[in-house]
C-alpha cells in the first residue's frame, strides 16, 4: 500500500529547460514510461491504523491522509462490518463502533484491524480521503490490497459514494499499462481484495493471479536484516508464481500481533528495505512493487523506494 518529485538537469541550459517541463509520474519522468509491475511503491501495511485518530494497537502514528503526503502509494487496509456502540469508561459512557456480522440490521462499512471494537474510520470517510488526494495529485497512481470482511456490492457501493469510483483501474491485470498512459486515462488507483470480488469487474482476487507476496509473519528484526535470513525472508507465500505484482511484507508483528516502533526502527532504514528487496529479487526474481511496512512515519520507506527505482 512512493515515489518523491526529482529535479532533473541537462548537459546545457536547453536540455535542462526542456527536462524541467517534462510531465512527471509519481514524481519522476523517469517513470512514466514504466508499467505498474516494473515500478516499486512505498506501502503502508494496515494503514488505515492510526494512533492519531484515537485506535488501540495502532501500526502507524499518522493517518492514511498524511501518509499520502508524504509518499506512501500502496495500502493494505482491513475492512469490517460494524455499528455504533456505547460502553461505560471510568463511569462514564463511551463511544466506539462494535464489529457485526454481514446480516445485522444496523451493519455499517468500517475500516477495521480484525475487530471494529479496537479502532474504526467509516469506509467511505477513509476512501473519500484517498479520492481527495488523487484529485489533488493527478499524476499519482496507487495500489492497494483489501483484507475485507465485507460483501463485494457493499464495497463498490462505499467507492462510488465516495467519489473514488473515477479513478479506478480498469484495465488487465496481466499486463498493465504504464503509469503515463493510466494517468491520461484517468485510472490510477488499483483495486485488489484478499477475498472474493464477484460481481465487480474492476476488483480483484489478489492472489488468484495479479499478486504474488512474501511471508507476513515475522517476530524478531534479525529476520528482515540479517544477510543469512534475508533469502528464507523472500520465499513465496500467498500468490502464483509469475503474477505481474509482488508485495514485500517488511514489518515485525510481536505477538499478540502488536506493531512497535523499535522494531520499525531497525527494519525501516532505506539500507534495511534496500538490502531485502535485491535479495527477493534474486529469490524471486522480480523486483518488489509494494514495500509494506509498519509505523510509515519511521525510517525511510519512500526513500528506499526511490533508490530501487533508479531515481537515485
Amino acid at each position: 500500500m512512493t515515489l518523491i518529485a526529482v529535479a532533473l538537469f541537462g548537459a546545457t541550459f536547453g536540455a535542462g529547460a526542456a527536462s524541467a517541463k517534462a510531465p512527471l509520474c509519481n514524481g519522476s519522468a523517469k517513470l512514466c514510461s514504466k508499467t505498474l509491475d516494473k515500478v516499486v511503491l512505498a506501502g503502508s501495511h494496515n494503514a488505515m491504523s492510526s494512533k492519531s485518530l484515537g485506535w488501540s494497537i495502532p501500526n502507524h502514528e499518522i493517518p492514511m491522509s498524511t501518509q499520502m503526503k508524504r509518499g506512501i502509494r500502496a495500502m493494505l487496509i482491513d475492512i469490517h462490518y460494524g455499528k455504533p456502540a456505547t460502553r461505560i469508561v471510568a463511569g462514564q459512557p463511551k463511544a466506539y463502533v462494535h464489529s457485526v456480522g454481514p446480516d445485522d440490521p444496523d451493519r455499517r462499512l468500517y475500516l477495521c484491524h480484525a475487530i471494529c471494537d479496537i479502532g474504526a474510520t467509516p469506509l467511505v470517510e477513509g476512501l473519500g480521503e484517498i479520492t481527495k488526494f488523487l484529485k489533488s495529485h493527478p499524476r499519482e497512481v496507487m495500489a492497494f490490497v483489501n483484507e475485507d470482511g465485507v460483501r463485494p456490492s457493499d464495497f463498490a457501493q462505499a467507492v462510488s459514494q465516495s467519489g473514488l469510483q473515477k479513478y479506478v483501474y480498469l484495465g488487465s491485470m496481466t499486463t498493465f499499462p504504464t503509469l503515463s498512459k493510466m494517468i491520461k486515462s484517468g485510472q490510477r488507483a488499483v483495486m485488489m481484495s484478499e477475498s472474493s470480488t464477484a460481481p465487480i469487474s474492476w476488483y480483484w482476487r489478489a492472489y488468484d493471479g495479479p499478486l504474488q507476496e512474501t511471508p507476513y509473519s515475522f517476530a524478531t528484526t534479525d529476520l528482515l536484516t540479517a544477510p543469512a535470513q534475508l533469502p528464507i525472508s523472500c520465499r513465496a507465500n500467498r500468490g502464483i508464481e509469475g503474477s505481474p505484482l509482488f508485495l514485500m511484507n517488511h514489518f515485525i508483528t510481536r505477538p499478540p500481533g502488536i506493531s512497535r516502533s523499535a522494531d520499525a526502527v531497525v527494519v525501516n532504514t532505506k539500507a534495511a528495505i534496500v538490502n531485502r528487496a535485491k535479495a527477493c529479487r534474486t529469490v524471486r526474481g522480480k523486483m518488489p512493487t509494494i514495500i509494506a511496512v509498519n509505523n510509515v512515519e519511521v525510517g525511510d520507506v519512500v526513500g528506499a523506494a526511490k533508490t530501487l527505482n533508479a531515481l537515485r
